[in-house]
């Protein structure tokens, strides 16, 4: 018995405590309410800060469509204005290249008219030494076929009494063909063949014509002698080596 009670001495002291189950739901509903409340407020602000910078979006995106509209216009009017400066530089060319051939026909018309002036006037107003029958021009011009040519031979005459004149003229071809030197009748190749060429005129008369040369042969010059009823002429010019006119030697 004694070891009981010394036993019951020794032991801690028990204390017990009564839970309120009212209260305990009390707590428990603050709690959730708390949390809902929140909960409620989060989403709150957070529907309403997505609601502003959605608006904000807009207004952006607003801002950028119209930034967008004008760089488009501002591009549209760019390419125009390119392409009106393409067509007015194009239009320019065109303008510069007709007045360019145009004055490249003017300045080879002027030549031309110079150089009749010039024959016509050797004709009327000569010096001492050119008097009497001569050979004024010979030229050969290729054309666009391979051996195809023209030839234009000019006489003329200054006397003082102007007296007809009249003779024939022979033109010799001379070159090679196959290594062997050969002459052959200028004349003879043209479409009307003949040996020689008449004339007689008063101050000035002119042949001219196409020849085709036979295949292999390379010119070297024309011999041209003009007889007369009163004189003789000779005269040789070299066949053109990439020029368009001969030289008389």
């Amino acid at each position: 018995m004694a070891y009981c009670l010394n036993a019951m001495k020794l032991s801690p002291q028990l204390v017990v405590h009564e839970r309120d189950p009212i209260k305990r739901g009390l707590l428990i509903a603050l709690i959730i309410f708390v949390t809902m409340a929140s909960g409620y407020l989060l989403y709150d602000y957070g529907h309403s800060r997505s609601d502003y910078d959605f608006t904000a979006l807009q207004v952006q995106r607003g801002e950028l469509q119209d930034e967008i509209n004008r760089l488009l216009t501002q591009v549209e009017n760019t390419r125009d204005d390119l392409v009106a400066n393409q067509r007015s530089t194009e239009i320019e060319k065109l303008a510069y290249a007709e007045v360019n051939s145009s004055l490249g026909e003017l300045q080879s018309e002027i030549l031309e008219l110079k150089e009749e002036v010039a024959f016509y006037r050797s004709i009327v107003a000569p010096r001492e030494s050119s008097r009497g029958l001569r050979i004024q021009k010979f030229d050969i011009v290729a054309l666009g076929q391979k051996n195809n040519f023209r030839y234009k031979l000019v006489l003329t005459q200054v006397i003082k009494n102007t007296r007809i004149t009249r003779g024939n003229v022979v033109m010799q071809i001379e070159g090679v063909n196959g290594g062997k030197s050969k002459q052959i009748n200028l004349t003879s190749l043209s479409a009307k063949a003949q040996k020689k060429l008449d004339f007689r005129f008063k101050y000035f008369q002119s042949f001219e014509g196409d020849l085709v040369l036979p295949k292999g042969f390379i010119p070297s010059r024309v011999h041209v002698k003009v007889s007369s009823n009163r004189v003789t002429l000779e005269k040789t010019f070299a066949w053109p080596t990439g020029l368009f006119k001969t030289s008389a030697l």
